[in-house]
């Protein structure tokens, strides 16, 4: 467990840095806006190597840029089902020149279940980076890195896994 603070500690730092290295501008008026979200790829390093990812979010923006909401991701194997809930933290950025990418930064606690011949539910904290695109004024093509830091005991598993997914975004109020 030592070993994952400096990493932990390392990323939000890193995240903090790139969040006010953007140029941002509000645009838009996203206070009391609802999204939703779902999106499918992948899931490195898990116990069981890689995963087919799913990933279901939702957020409620509670200013223009912050956002809190939950995030359900899945992965699966031929031998692993691995479940993680999360609630989640957002900040959007708007950016000057094209206003129609929202490239955001996230983090969040929670709870993961996995099953690789035994059982185990640990804590799980994902932290990540993503972005949006309009594609119109209530859908967006949407993709996120997350990496998750778990201390799950699952067949030797990992306490460390990354989730990369791409998929579609709705907004309504």
């Amino acid at each position: 467990m030592k070993g994952k603070w400096p990493v932990l500690s390392g990323s939000l730092v890193f995240l903090l840095c790139l969040m006010v290295s953007f140029p941002a501008k509000a645009q838009e008026e996203r206070t009391g806006l609802w999204t939703a979200g779902a999106a499918l790829g992948l899931q490195g390093a898990t116990a069981d190597g890689s995963a087919f990812a799913i990933n279901l979010a939702g957020d409620y923006f509670l200013t223009n840029n912050i956002s809190v909401g939950p995030l359900v991701q899945l992965g699966f194997t031929g031998d692993l089902t691995q479940i993680g809930v999360t609630a989640q933290a957002k900040y959007t950025l708007d950016l000057i020149d094209i206003p129609r990418l929202k490239p955001h930064f996230q983090g969040g606690i929670g709870f993961i279940y996995a099953d690789l011949q035994g059982n185990d539910t640990s804590f799980l904290i994902p932290l990540g980076v993503g972005a949006e695109y309009r594609m119109g004024d209530t859908t967006s093509l949407e993709s996120s890195l997350l990496f998750n830091f778990t201390d799950l005991d699952v067949d030797g598993g990992n306490s460390f896994f990354i989730t990369w997914t791409v998929g579609v975004r709705f907004q309504f109020r």
